[in-house]
């Protein structure tokens, strides 16, 4: 450790300040950057005119590219050091941002994603790698600290930025802001983070070329088959069966390839330990459920209460800010709790009453009624993660904690992936149901639906229109109001799946006495 810190102390003192904050940032841009996108889908899928499966495969390319990263990572490092890799990642990003305002279609805004998730992907593990080998121990839990509040402060910060962006300015936006900051922080982390990680050519881990090209095909193939399966018929696809079989195998093949391994990419060892093996069960869950609730939000808020985008960006994220910040609560007072089961628990029913309450809403509710859910949905963060980062890697040192911090992060982008195109997948199918049953209804038989259209026509030619005018616009605003009632009613459907899959979560880590 003492090299860390000769290291650190060798770029002078404002460095060795800055330092730990620069890691910080890089982290909080890769969260703020998936908040953004998972909230604002919808207006980048308008941008591109891109329909639901073709924003699951921007969502995808995105995991693909970061897995990919992930895996490559150590190689990058072992030969140019973490200084340099974090801040050719940082440019790289930067430069992805710009090609993705600039798409005009969804293929484009797809390899634009792609090539962004490859270098953020995985500055999350690189970054929590470098504190842990490259900070020295006296000043470790403060760079945990400013590491902790980049990661909540940026994911509540970019509903409110994408919001005043998208209000004043174009979806472009959302990419272009990103940009910037990215560049400047790649800039601070030449000056400022320590000079390790790479080592001399004998010393380098063999590239494994083989064994990554077929990782790439099966990770392929399996999001491929995740993408179309929520859109056709698996069973009665051969080749989403074909291709489901060769993406497994290929897995397979390269777990295999990689436990033999004496020099692997990705040490897989660690899942010997029950703790390690919880722990990512754990993650895995709560990262579904934070992008469930990310992208159904935005969709009931504004799609089913009528909130403008402004507004709903706005509320969301002053809401996620005030419970960040409770966060130095919790690290203050955590550590009295020796049986971190007894955080997880109530983290996930947190995030059950959270879900029910949303899924129980009314469609005249505001802001007030908004409030507690929203709050609770913040709280989940620091009664599950934190904990459940306690515990997942206790038992890792060294290279043994960086193998298994990318496990870890493969697992994210993954679970990230999965829910992103399983969220959207319910919504559309559960808004196609409501529209269907309501639709139903919407005829001159029903006698509320006949006066509601007669009372609509009327007020429409007191305005001066036709009456055939009236009447057009009438049955025009009655189909936006029913297009409305079907897009709240299938958001809450989404809400009380979250609720159920936290409850289950909730049962499960209360079995678990490794979480002790």
């Amino acid at each position: 450790m003492s090299s860390s810190l000769s290291t650190l102390q060798q770029r002078g003192l404002a460095a060795v300040a800055l330092a730990p904050w620069v890691i910080g940032v890089i982290t909080g841009i890769d969260y703020f950057d998936n908040a953004l996108f998972a909230f604002f889908a919808s207006y980048i899928a308008g941008g591109v005119s891109a329909s639901a499966d073709e924003l699951v495969w921007a969502s995808s390319a995105y995991a693909l590219g970061a897995v990919l990263g992930i895996l490559q990572q150590h190689a990058w490092v072992e030969r140019i050091g973490y200084r340099r890799y974090l801040a050719i990642s940082m440019f790289a990003f930067a430069a992805g941002g710009v090609f993705a305002a600039l798409s005009d279609n969804s293929v484009q805004l797809m390899f634009a994603r792609g090539f962004q998730g490859y270098f953020v992907g995985p500055m999350l593990g690189a970054c929590r790698i470098l504190i842990q080998i490259g900070i020295p121990l006296q000043r470790r839990a403060k760079s945990l600290r400013a590491f902790m509040a980049m990661i909540i402060f940026g994911g509540a910060l970019a509903p409110i930025v994408g919001a005043w962006l998208v209000t004043h300015f174009e979806w472009r936006s959302l990419f272009f802001c990103t940009a910037p900051v990215a560049v400047i922080t790649g800039a601070l982390a030449l000056w400022t983070l320590p000079d390790i990680g790479d080592v001399a050519p004998h010393q380098r881990t063999e590239p494994h070329y083989v064994a990554y090209i077929v990782f790439a095909l099966a990770q392929a193939a399996l999001q491929l088959v995740l993408t179309r399966a929520h859109f056709e018929l698996f069973s009665g696809s051969p080749t989403l069966i074909g291709l489901a079989v060769a993406g497994l195998g290929g897995l397979g093949w390269f777990g295999y390839h990689q436990w033999k391994h004496p020099a692997p990419l990705v040490r897989l060892q660690g899942l010997r330990e029950a703790s390690f093996q919880v722990g990512l069960a754990l993650y895995v869950v709560y990262y579904c459920l934070s992008t469930g609730f990310s992208y159904l939000l935005p969709r009931m808020m504004e799609g089913g209460l009528g909130f403008t985008v402004g507004d709903t960006g706005y509320f969301t994220g002053v809401m996620s800010l005030v419970g960040g910040l409770m966060m130095f609560v919790y690290m203050k007072f955590s550590s009295r709790v020796t049986r971190k089961r007894w955080l997880v628990v109530p983290g996930f029913v947190i995030a059950a009453v959270a879900g029910f309450w949303l899924a129980r809403m009314s469609p005249q509710a505001g802001r007030a009624q908004l409030v507690v859910p929203l709050l609770l949905r913040g709280l989940m963060m620091l009664f599950v993660m934190l904990p459940v980062a306690g515990v997942t890697f206790r038992a890792f040192k060294g290279e043994d904690f960086a193998h298994s911090y990318r496990l870890k992060n493969l697992l994210r982008q993954l679970a990230i992936s999965f829910a992103t195109a399983s969220v959207i997948a319910l919504q559309q199918h559960r808004v196609a149901l409501h529209e269907t049953r309501l639709g139903e209804s919407a005829s001159l038989g029903n006698a509320t639906f006949a006066q509601s259209l007669d009372m609509l026509t009327r007020g429409f030619q007191a305005a001066g229109h036709a009456a055939n005018e009236a009447h057009t616009m009438a049955l025009a605003s009655l189909s936006r109001m029913l297009e409305q009632q079907a897009t709240f009613m299938a958001s809450l459907d989404g809400f009380q799946v979250m609720a159920v899959i936290a409850i289950v979560a909730a049962i499960y880590a209360a079995s678990q006495k490794v979480l002790d």
